[in-house]
Parts: C-alpha cells; sequence; structure tokens
C-alpha cells in the first residue's frame, strides 16, 4: 500500500503500531503483575498485539515506497537520514514481529495446556506450569520493552527528518 487518499500512506500506517505496541506491553506488564488480569484481558492483549504487529509490517512497507519515492526526488546523499530511520524501521518491524511471536506464546502455551493438557499430577506437577509461565511471562515483557524502544527509535528518527528542517527554519526567522 503506496498510497491513502492521494498522500503517502507510511505517516497514516505508523500511528497503528506507534499506539497499539505499547498498549499491548502495557497490558503484557499488567498481565503479568496479576493473574487475574492474565486471565481476563490475555485475548484482548493478543489481539491489540496482532494489530499493532500487522500495522508494523505494512508501515513498514509503505515507508520503503516512500523512501523510494524521498532517495529519487532529493538524490541518495540528501537522504541519509531518512535512509537511517528506514533502517530503524526495519528494526522495529522484526521486534514487533518477535514480540507478538512471544506474547502469542505467553497467551497461547497455558491456555492450550490447561484446556488439553493432561492433570497436573500426570504431568509431573503445577510446578513445570509455574516455571513454563515465569519463562514466557519474562519473554514478553521483554519483548514487549524491545518493541516499545525500537518503535520509539524508529519515530523520532522519522519525527526528526521531517520535522527538523523546518522547525530551524522557523526558529530562525526564515
Amino acid at each position: 500500500m503506496d498510497t491513502l487518499f492521494g498522500l503517502p500512506a507510511h505517516p497514516f500506517l505508523v500511528h497503528i503500531p506507534i499506539v497499539l505496541l505499547p498498549v499491548a506491553a502495557i497490558g503484557v506488564v499488567l498481565m503479568v503483575i496479576k493473574r487475574r488480569w492474565y486471565e481476563r484481558y490475555r485475548w484482548v492483549v493478543l489481539a491489540i498485539g496482532a494489530v499493532g504487529t500487522v500495522g508494523a509490517i505494512l508501515a513498514a512497507d509503505a515507508g520503503e515506497a516512500l523512501e523510494s519515492r524521498i532517495v529519487a526526488v532529493v538524490g541518495r546523499a540528501k537522504a541519509s537520514s531518512w535512509e537511517h530511520h528506514a533502517d530503524l524501521g526495519d528494526t522495529a518491524q522484526t521486534f514487533a514481529i518477535v514480540f507478538f511471536i512471544v506474547l502469542a506464546a505467553f497467551v497461547l502455551v497455558p491456555w492450550i495446556m490447561e484446556r488439553f493438557g493432561s492433570s497436573s499430577h500426570e504431568t509431573g506437577g503445577t510446578s513445570r506450569h509455574r516455571v513454563l509461565y515465569i519463562v514466557l511471562a519474562a519473554l514478553a515483557v521483554i519483548g514487549a520493552a524491545g518493541s516499545v524502544t525500537t518503535i520509539i527509535q524508529a519515530g523520532h528518527t522519522g519525527s526528526k527528518s521531517v520535522w527538523e528542517e523546518y522547525v530551524a527554519k522557523t526558529s530562525n526567522g526564515g
């Protein structure tokens, strides 16, 4: 998807992961804090994470198309900040995908074990389940932190690339 309403799609699409991935990250932290919240909100957090991840993929794809247009107009030498932003956007997309995979494991593995697993005395007790839950929870928190960090970095460099020159001109009376 290159354009929306006759404008580059990237600036529209970036708002999906910018909003939803941090919301999913907050959801993960809250679910780790209280098991009851995990039980109640895991499917909602998983859905938010899925939509945020799809948004990251779409935004990165639209960003690649926009980068090609920018390089064609301003030349490769002047597009270095855009290329740095594109690299960070690719990293953010990768982290979003990894975060979603870990989030899906954090939600689905315990659910599958509860729903289809054997009773606790047949599987060696609940301590294995507890350890697995703790490991998945830790990975989900780490994935959430990585995803949010890379989204912020990519967003900052993108905003800076777009607005820095304009703000400098208006600040100097130009």
